[in-house]
């Protein structure tokens, strides 16, 4: 019995040192890695790479320095690798990763240019090197992790200063001295300690997901109004972001949380307050742009259709009125009835007429997508057939960028075409064919996430990423679905990948959205399971 109670002892503290090391990199990677910045913007791509170079080999460092100092996890965990258990090691999302890694490999191997698609130096250094940090980090954390819950509450605490500089950037403070020596007309493309706005919102999209999942599901009274505020901090954030890509995170988030959230009447009231704060947010901006004119940069982008609309103030009004009445019933409900008798949870009806719904708004889209570009009646919408139409000039020369990407894969030989031309040269690929272009501008990256890999890792390195975040969700919506910190981590994955459609991948943002993948799957193993995530009020 003794041997057996040290024996006990020794497997805790083993499991120790190795949680001690992940939550050291989870903590450097979703806290310290948004705010580290060396010389401003001038280099921020470049300090933050290395910074997340520097994070994953310290925890494959301090890894491999723990497994040899206390071996009995890795023998235990290695024990079972037999013939028969080989497969069942490894879940559909490890070896959909496994897969797209080993065809990034062999795309770099048999590109034409093996240096620039190792390192990335030629793109955005998103190389075969960087993609496989991401898989070290993810195998690693995985493997030897245990999820805690503090690792989303510290993330918010810490994304709450990005969020807070972007913000006091809007109102052109400018509190960092960033902006100092940049040119007059490129000062509002760049804000916090993120740089570029469309990578600052893709990291914000993620934030939100986080806030709005945890404030929807929360039970502690403290807890609720921490996540309540973070949330507007982030909706603030978000909206002054002033990039287009956040209203896909947006739409993401709103159109998909209630799938979860609406399992029972507390979900259906929380989203009501979540909707009717963001309107709120949106409304109090309209009224900071009118008093403050000249002194904040003011909407420019999608949201500016919202905030002109006359009928705004309506809108919130009728939403808090709406959100009140919800309560006001809950409050009497219960008051008429025995506690034992009042139950919160309710059939899946609600979430089908919600799925109803949105295949209605996907229809729609569909509709007025090719009534402009087909029909060719982009008259017919006014402000926002800019946004319908799908020419060269759309999204800033996304559709100048996107014609020529699939004129040119279209060129490639079949072999390329299943493994690309290599990671992150999409720069090369276009290089000769848009020189000399109209807009005068240098395209090494797609701006399409998807595309991207299409171009670079061809269709079976785009087809295992595919597997790879769809494998993902369907694997935290079956065995994560009762921990509301994997659906957040999931929810915030699918914000990232919906705005994915017009946005970079930048080892600036992305990091924290692996290490979000991450820790969903972490989050859905057995030795994973958060406490206190029961019943709410």
């Amino acid at each position: 019995m003794a041997k057996k109670i040290v024996k006990q002892k020794a497997v805790k503290k083993d499991d120790n040192i190795f949680n001690y090391v992940i939550d050291a990199f989870v903590f450097l990677t979703l806290c310290l890695f948004p705010l580290f910045v060396t010389d401003r913007y001038h280099n921020i791509l470049r300090s933050k790479y290395y910074f997340y170079i520097g994070s994953v080999v310290l925890l494959s460092i301090a890894l491999a320095i723990a497994g040899i100092l206390n071996p009995s996890k890795i023998e235990s965990y290695f024990s079972n690798f037999h013939r028969r258990g080989f497969l069942k090691k490894f879940s559909v999302t490890d070896w959909a990763l496994i897969t797209f890694l080993i065809i990034a490999a062999l795309s770099t191997i048999l590109s034409d240019y093996v240096y620039e698609s190792f390192w990335g130096n030629e793109g955005r250094y998103s190389g075969l090197f960087l993609l496989c940090l991401y898989g070290a980090a993810y195998f690693g954390v995985t493997r030897f992790g245990k999820f805690r819950r503090w690792y989303l509450d510290a993330f918010l605490v810490f994304s709450m200063l990005v969020c807070l500089f972007g913000i006091s950037d809007y109102f052109l403070m400018d509190l960092l001295k960033f902006k100092v020596s940049m040119v007059e007309a490129e000062k509002f493309m760049f804000t916090s300690t993120i740089g570029n706005i469309n990578t600052y919102t893709a990291l914000l999209g993620m934030i939100v997901a986080v806030t709005a999942i945890l404030y929807g599901t929360e039970k502690e009274k403290k807890r609720i109004r921490f996540y309540y505020v973070c949330m507007i901090i982030g909706f603030f954030a978000i909206i002054t972001g002033i990039s287009d890509n956040a209203y896909l995170s947006l739409a993401a988030l709103f159109g998909l949380a209630p799938l979860y959230l609406f399992k029972d009447k507390c979900g259906i009231r929380r989203y009501l307050v979540i909707i009717a704060t963001f309107f709120s947010v949106i409304q109090c901006i309209d009224w900071i742009n009118i008093s403050m004119t000249g002194r904040v940069l003011e909407i420019d982008s999608v949201f500016r259709i919202i905030v002109n609309y006359s009928g705004l103030l309506y809108i919130v009004i009728g939403l808090w009125l709406v959100t009140a009445l919800a309560y006001l019933l809950e409050y009497k409900t219960k008051k008429n009835k025995a506690i034992s008798d009042y139950k919160e949870s309710i059939g899946g009806k609600v979430r089908i007429i919600w799925l109803i719904i949105i295949f209605i708004i996907i229809c729609i889209g569909v509709f007025l997508l090719l009534d402009v570009n087909v029909n060719g009646n982009a008259e017919r919408y006014g402000v926002i057939s800019k946004y319908l139409l799908l020419n060269d000039d759309w999204g800033t020369h996304r559709g100048y960028i996107w014609r020529n990407a699939m004129e040119s894969f279209q060129a490639f030989s079949p072999f390329k075409k299943l493994f690309g031309f290599g990671p992150d040269t999409f720069g090369i690929v276009l290089l000769n064919k848009t020189k000399d272009n109209v807009y005068r501008e240098l395209f090494d990256n797609a701006h399409n996430e998807y595309l991207h890999y299409l171009i670079t890792v061809g269709i079976l390195g785009l087809a295992a990423y595919l597997t790879f975040l769809v494998s993902f969700v369907v694997r935290c919506i079956r065995t994560g679905r009762n921990n509301p910190c994997v659906i957040a981590a999931m929810m915030a994955v699918v914000c990232y990948s919906t705005q994915a459609f017009v946005n970079l991948n930048l080892p600036i943002a992305t990091p924290v959205m692996w290490l979000m993948l991450t820790l969903g799957v972490l989050g859905c193993s057995d030795n994973g399971q958060v406490k206190d995530v029961g019943n709410r009020r």
